[in-house]
């Protein structure tokens, strides 16, 4: 079969969407596939990177590290059209989406979307007026979705928003999967002894793990604000802060601001191949984001054996067996009782560890492949072209 991914944003950036085109175009490789990704170029520069396609790109203000482009045009699309792909597969909605579908229109071939964004969170970026920047949201993701022969959500979550906004097009829930031997390795007693010498971590440390994007929609300005709680029952309570965003400096300045040093850790962008050992540092994953799709850095912290403590959103639905491998909190009294639930129970704490590792196991790269193949399979097999094999 052959391939095409197309998404805005790729293998110079770390964060969710790159991570599950990545994976996907890994599994899809495996698997025999001639697999390409048309995504933009970091310079106005169209080029052709092995079997990448990148398109010359101009950045835009609205949201740090974001890129559009108008080549519509370009020599490389031609080159597209002529390697003739049987399906493109739409990772982002706006400036590649768009060459995309114009792509399957000359090709003839179908196109399918994932829906990786909550757009109602990100418009607020350049529309202030929370209903206004809702409004707009839905018209663009109805507009983007109208073509679309499926539609892949990575959670019941994102498939009901769909809905919601009126769109009727076949809509399949498939998670994205995780490397999850990367993330199983054991960090050895050596390596995890000097890290927390580092991190001024001592034995008594009891560590809380938060890894991501530092966005404002993440809501970490609540786990701050929920530490000198935790910090007033236990002193020995630290925060590790794991990534970078446009957010980073408003919580460190927040950190100071309520004397904090002390319990917070900030280590900036992990490398992905390092990521595996600092959940390993921590005790407990905590998250009070609302705003994610599915919640990449969940299923890593479980791989990686960590209890989950996490704000209550619809997409922690079958991720988290509340109880078994963590919690799921809507009040500050909820989550500071959660976390010393865990913590002052070591036979609890171990209990849950190993419940993470094994509820882990359903979210492998493996399976990600495999449904989603089936998916394009079932697609052309509509369209009258057979792919059994």
């Amino acid at each position: 079969m052959k391939i095409l991914l197309t998404s805005d944003t790729y293998e110079d950036q770390i964060n969710g969407v790159s991570c599950s085109v990545i994976t996907l175009r890994d599994e899809l490789r495996k698997k025999g596939h001639d697999v390409r990704v048309l995504t933009l170029s970091k310079d106005s520069e169209s080029k052709m990177f092995k079997t990448d396609y990148l398109i010359g790109s101009f950045s835009v203000p609205f949201y740090p590290d974001t890129r559009q482009t108008l080549k519509f045009k370009d020599d490389l699309i031609k080159d597209i059209v002529k390697w003739k792909p049987d399906i493109i597969h739409i990772q982002t909605e706006f400036s590649i989406g768009r060459i995309a579908k114009k792509i399957a229109n000359e090709v003839g071939c179908p196109f399918i979307n994932t829906s990786h964004t909550l757009y109602e969170d990100y418009t607020t970026y350049v529309i202030p007026i929370k209903s206004l920047s809702k409004t707009i949201a839905k018209k663009l993701v109805r507009k983007s979705y109208k073509e679309s022969k499926a539609i892949i959500t990575p959670s019941e979550k994102i498939k009901e928003l769909l809905q919601s906004y009126g769109l009727t097009n076949d809509m399949y829930v498939i998670p994205t999967g995780i490397d999850l031997d990367r993330f199983k390795k054991k960090l050895s007693l050596i390596e995890k002894a000097k890290l927390k010498s580092q991190l001024n971590l001592t034995s008594k440390s009891k560590v809380l793990v938060s890894i991501g994007r530092v966005a404002k929609e993440k809501n970490l300005d609540e786990i701050i604000d929920y530490l000198p709680s935790l910090v007033k029952k236990d002193k020995n309570i630290v925060l590790i802060i794991g990534g970078d965003g446009p957010y980073k400096k408003t919580i460190e300045q927040k950190v100071k601001k309520l004397n904090l040093e002390k319990y917070v850790r900030f280590i900036g962008m992990i490398p992905p191949k390092n990521t595996y050992k600092y959940y390993q540092l921590g005790d407990l994953f905590v998250c009070a984001s609302t705003s994610e799709t599915q919640g990449i850095t969940y299923i890593e912290a479980l791989a990686c054996g960590l209890p989950l403590v996490c704000r209550y959103d619809k997409c922690l639905d079958g991720v988290i067996e509340t109880g078994v491998n963590g919690y799921m909190y809507n009040t500050k009294e909820e989550y500071i009782d959660d976390i010393f639930k865990i913590l002052n129970k070591s036979s609890l704490h171990h209990k849950m560890k190993k419940a993470a590792l094994e509820s882990s196991n359903k979210f492998s790269k493996e399976k990600f492949g495999d449904d989603v193949e089936a998916l394009y399979k079932k697609v052309l097999n509509e369209k009258g072209v057979s792919y059994e094999g």
